[in-house]
């Protein structure tokens, strides 16, 4: 099938394009290709978000100013660390590792 420039549809297949010989031997005319109009802009156009929408937007701003690491949390661990109290529970390390494989 054959596309004009507007990117519509010919009325003239491909096929019966090329089983019919030009008798003239000149090369066809093609109809002038017509030039979409554009939409015109409307200064009442507006955008309504619903509330679950805002309320996104809202939670998505709360994450990205929050930092990416807990630093009270880096403070008390390496207190712990340096006071010696810090222990490793190897079995919480293993569960939470396969807790995260499950969800990933």
């Amino acid at each position: 099938m054959n596309f004009n420039t507007n990117n519509s549809l010919d009325s003239v297949s491909a096929k019966s394009t090329r089983s019919k010989p030009s008798t003239s031997g000149a090369p066809e005319a093609k109809a002038p290709a017509s030039t979409p109009t554009a939409p015109s802009s409307n200064a009442g156009d507006q955008v309504v978000l619903s509330q679950e929408a805002q309320t996104l937007g809202r939670l998505q701003s709360k994450i990205d100013s929050a930092p990416d690491v807990n630093l009270d949390k880096v403070a008390e661990i390496r207190r712990a660390i340096a006071e010696g109290r810090f222990e490793i529970n190897p079995e919480r390390i293993a569960e939470n590792m396969l807790n995260q494989d499950l969800l990933g």
